[in-house]
């Protein structure tokens, strides 16, 4: 039955990617302003990519639908809007807190009221018999109800999301009853849609959209020793979205990060050009396997401690070094470049000793071949700091870093020639071209990733998986800029088909990984099955 439930709850969300939301000036969804999170789904841009009738001819797909037992799990997964769920509009997920607890709501639009509550009778394996309050039908189900008209439904959860548990409320049913009401009674100011920025995300191309309200999140939350400092300075007006978005040969996550009035004010007192050609030519050339850069000044990140009180805490603990905040602040500019260029495998040997004798055996290590760099601004700050922890640094081994101070960087590696390289500051990487000109960029390497792994596959299957994942994924690249009061970013994970939306590459995949699977399990059954057994001896007469 769990089977069957888990099925049909697969077939209902599926359904809701089918066609795309027709709407107007607002987004026709339900939010109430309060809400911390919220997922929107754009089922119209996801069904362009990916249609139900190629999902049924997938592997994985025919394999779930042999494993319903039941008729009508079979007919939904086979035809989603048997659900009756309007198959034309998308569906929203939000979490929202309330004094000192939460909940979560799923909603989506209905099409047809009476195969609606066929799908919910057949799916739902608890006694409990629906109720009726006005136009609204309501369905308990433990710690959760599920209500619906004519054209909407509503699903409403307890979510108690304080970090410390005991602090938490958990809400009764009719607590959830009356939330689920509610949120069919929003208009106007009372609808998250009334903040244009929101407005403004829905409305905008992309598959997936996400809305993070950190005020509205912490300001549920118990959070101890956090709660002492001014937290609050950071949370209240942070706001963070993201787009989600299955591209031809990529697929990519953007989006945008607003502050609040102090935190802005903070951070146009510093500025940065980026990550340039004098940062960026600090990487290694070649096929590395990571590499990154940062340039944004240490002054940003000194002053938002102080912002936020907890500067006397930072105070306390480098005051017992003999050193203090504004000797961090001081001693480096904020440019840093990183990069893996490797993983070598070598001979370790390993002593112990045993019943007072010491003996010894060999293994393989892999250690990461690698280098890190950060730019010295005041030298005699610098000093300081380097003085204070140069004993513990020089009980390092010497095989796992190797630290200098020169030409203004301080450099840390377990290559020499990395180290020479980084000082030189002279190469041109190729991929340096994806991750420059911005405050952050990081490059990963999957075909790197991927062939150095290789050796590590122990069987054919998962050899072959392999070998499909190099001919599919390429490499990842990820970049954040602030600017005009406004902070933005971007995730790219690059395929290597261009030509071809992701999500329809990614369903591909997937069936191909479920056929390897199934040919590698059929392999051992066939085994199994005619493995000889040798007849037993007669007895004797």
């Amino acid at each position: 039955m769990k089977r069957n439930t888990l099925l049909l709850a697969i077939a209902v969300t599926v359904t809701l990617f089918a066609v795309s939301c027709k709407k107007g000036g607002k987004t026709g969804l339900l939010v109430p302003k309060e809400a911390a999170v919220v997922f929107y789904f754009n089922s119209g841009s996801l069904s362009s990519k990916l249609s139900w009738e190629e999902i049924k001819k997938s592997e994985w797909f025919q394999q779930a639908s042999r494993e319903a037992s039941d008729s009508f799990a079979r007919k939904m997964l086979q035809d989603p809007s048997l659900s009756g769920v309007n198959t034309e509009k998308g569906f929203c997920f939000f979490l929202a807190g309330r004094g000192r607890g939460g909940y979560a709501s799923f909603q989506g639009d209905i099409k047809d009221q009476a195969a609606f509550e066929e799908m919910v009778k057949h799916s739902e394996k608890s006694s409990a018999t629906p109720e009726k309050s006005g136009d609204l039908t309501i369905l308990r189900m433990n710690d959760a109800v599920l209500t619906w008209n004519k054209s909407k439904f509503v699903f409403v959860a307890d979510a108690p999301f304080s970090m410390n548990m005991n602090g938490s409320k958990r809400f009764p049913e009719d607590s959830l009853v009356e939330f689920a009401k509610n949120i069919y009674k929003l208009k106007g100011k009372d609808l998250l849609d009334s903040d244009s920025k929101f407005a403004d995300l829905i409305q905008s191309k992309g598959d997936m959209h996400l809305w993070l309200n950190a005020g509205n999140l912490y300001s549920n939350m118990t959070m101890g020793i956090m709660d002492m400092m001014k937290m609050n300075v950071l949370m209240e007006g942070n706001i963070s979205t993201g787009t989600l978005s299955f591209d031809d040969g990529k697929i990519t996550l953007n989006g945008k990060q607003y502050y609040g009035k102090e935190l802005t004010k903070l951070i146009n007192k510093y500025s940065s050009k980026g990550a340039g050609s004098e940062l960026t030519g600090r990487l290694p050339n070649g096929d590395v396997l990571a590499a990154g850069v940062y340039s944004y000044p240490v002054g940003a990140i000194t002053e938002m401690i102080k912002l936020i009180g907890a500067d006397g805490l930072a105070n306390a603990f480098l005051g017992q070094k003999g050193l203090s905040l504004d000797d961090i602040g001081k001693a480096f500019k904020g440019d840093l470049a990183f990069a893996v260029t490797d993983v070598v495998s070598r001979v370790d040997t390993v002593k112990y000793e045993y019943e007072g004798k010491t003996s010894s055996y060999t293994t393989n290590k892999s250690e990461p071949q690698y280098v890190f760099g950060m730019a010295i601004d005041d030298q005699k700050s610098f000093d300081k700091i380097y003085n204070v922890f140069s004993e513990d640094l020089n009980k390092m081994p010497s095989g796992m870093a190797d630290i200098k101070t020169e030409k203004g960087w301080l450099t840390v590696s377990n290559t020499p020639a990395l180290t020479s390289g980084f000082l030189a500051g002279n190469n041109k990487p190729a991929y340096a071209d994806k991750i420059s000109g911005h405050t952050l960029g990081v490059f990963f390497n999957l075909q790197k990733f991927m062939s150095l792994i290789d050796s590590e596959m122990r069987d054919s299957a998962s050899s072959k998986v392999l070998q499909l994942s190099k001919e599919t994924w390429q490499d990842v690249t990820m970049y954040a800029d602030y600017k005009g009061g406004t902070g933005s970013y971007q995730f790219d994970v690059n395929l290597i088909n261009k030509g071809t939306n992701s999500l329809k590459q990614l369903n591909q995949y997937a069936d191909k990984i479920v056929a390897i699977r199934n040919a590698e399990r059929a392999r051992y059954n066939v085994v199994d099955s005619t493995t000889a057994t040798e007849e037993p001896p007669k007895a004797f007469n």
